[in-house]
């Protein structure tokens, strides 16, 4: 019997010796902010929703393009989760290295979606809409009204149910949910020629989305010395030491959904990575959407063009469209339109040896769960001239004056006049 006791306090002291005694802090970490596409909108909202006002001016007209809220993952994601996560969760508490109450949270932690609702819109991403609606709203009380028509009011969705359901959930923000029911919708279309562009762009998917070049950049970063000295971290403190690149990703990813679901708790995949450790995995998703949604390659972002003509006549004063467009799509369109304005461009390509360096191309800042970009066309007494907002923020397109938060609607038209002119996309995106 005594040396039961004495084989169970040694186990006991072991585990205080080699386990990370320090158990996760959310507010060390902060890793809501590092989680790429999958970064909830909590992150980077505006709260400050006062009237905005211009001497003088009148807002006439907007267009807004607006990511899908917060949602499931995608049944192959689901699939992993319920497999190999739920096989290393079992790993984990018996052989990680946590504290106690991090292992209590694996214990605990279980799949509670489904495959038949992969890709949903969750609670979060609803709220994270209506709240965005309410917000634009109140800034812009004199244009986005309270009460429907169709003559003031365009709404278009791509045909995803969390693309429906977003767009839903902004119309809630802005009517009410009592009136909602009179909102019209043109019929979704799978290959939206303005909401989903690249969807029918074969040579865009040959030469850059299926391209295996296309990821060379992550290749070499997952080589790197860097990412190597992460996996061999993780496998010691996980207990799993056939842990793989892709596994550690799938953790990343499973603990960036938890994180958006909920505010108020903490994933227990989220308590595998440091402060440092997280800033690793971020970069790799910043390095896959530079190449493949950015502006690693020319046609990714000039294949906008038709959404470009698109915004352009909708904000023209003498437009005949309804005077509020908007549309509600996903990361892929929202990154590419980035990319065509000319935003968050730096001055050398993103590479994989970047790291550590400063970079524009954020997809945790700029393209979180229902990113936006929104117009304003107002009419003042020297000429109509236009707003632009990203993450409800004022913004300056390049070729706009840096001085002004309103650029001449003619300065506007003519920045973009020649890619607009010269957009044949049927002629771009033909396989020769």
């Amino acid at each position: 019997m005594r040396l039961f006791w004495f084989f169970f306090l040694i186990s006991l002291f072991s585990r205080e010796i080699f386990c990370d005694i320090t158990c996760f802090n959310a507010k060390e970490v902060i890793i809501e902010q590092h989680l790429a596409t999958k970064t909830p909108y909590r992150v980077v909202a505006n709260k400050n929703d006062e009237k905005i006002n211009f001497d003088g001016c009148s807002p006439i007209r907007a267009w807004g393009i607006f990511r899908h809220g917060t949602r499931n993952p995608s049944k192959k994601q689901i699939r992993q989760m319920k497999t190999t996560l739920t096989e290393y969760r079992d790993v984990i508490v018996k052989r990680g290295k946590f504290c106690e109450e991090d292992l209590e949270r694996f214990r605990s932690w279980n799949v509670q979606v489904d495959e038949e609702e992969q890709k949903f819109l969750v609670p979060e991403g609803e709220l994270e809409l209506i709240e965005l609606a309410e917000r634009l709203q109140r800034r812009f009380p004199d244009l986005m009204f309270d009460q429907y028509d169709n003559f003031t009011y365009k709404f278009k969705y791509t045909d995803t149910q969390r693309a429906q359901k977003s767009a839903e959930s902004f119309t809630v923000g802005l009517f009410g949910r009592q009136n909602i029911r009179q909102v019209w919708y043109p019929q979704a279309e799978k290959k939206d020629p303005i909401l989903r562009f690249y969807k029918g762009c074969p040579r865009w998917k040959q030469e850059v989305d299926k391209n295996p070049d296309a990821m060379e950049q992550v290749k070499l970063f997952y080589e790197s010395e860097t990412f190597r000295r992460l996996l061999v971290t993780l496998q010691e403190k996980t207990g799993i030491p056939e842990l793989s690149a892709n596994d550690i990703h799938l953790m990343y990813t499973t603990c960036a959904f938890e994180t958006a679901w909920n505010r108020r708790k903490i994933s227990p995949w989220c308590t595998l990575f440091t402060r440092e450790s997280v800033k690793i995995l971020e970069f790799l998703e910043d390095l896959e959407y530079y190449w493949i949604d950015g502006y690693g390659y020319e046609l990714t972002y000039k294949q906008a063009c038709p959404a470009g003509r698109n915004m352009m006549d909708h904000l023209n004063p003498e437009s005949k469209q309804p005077n509020i467009t908007l549309y509600f799509t996903h990361s892929g369109t929202l990154l590419k339109y980035l990319a065509f304005l000319g935003l968050y461009r730096d001055p050398s390509p993103l590479l994989h040896s970047s790291f550590g360096g400063n970079h524009s191309w954020r997809p945790s800042l700029i393209d979180t769960f229902a990113s936006n970009l929104f117009f304003v066309t107002f009419s003042c007494p020297d000429g109509p001239k236009v707003l632009s907002m990203h993450q409800e923020q004022i913004i300056t397109i390049p070729g706009c004056p840096v001085t002004s938060n309103l650029c001449d609607f003619n300065l506007f038209e003519n920045i973009f006049r020649d890619t607009l002119d010269k957009c044949n996309f049927d002629e771009m995106c033909t396989i020769s």
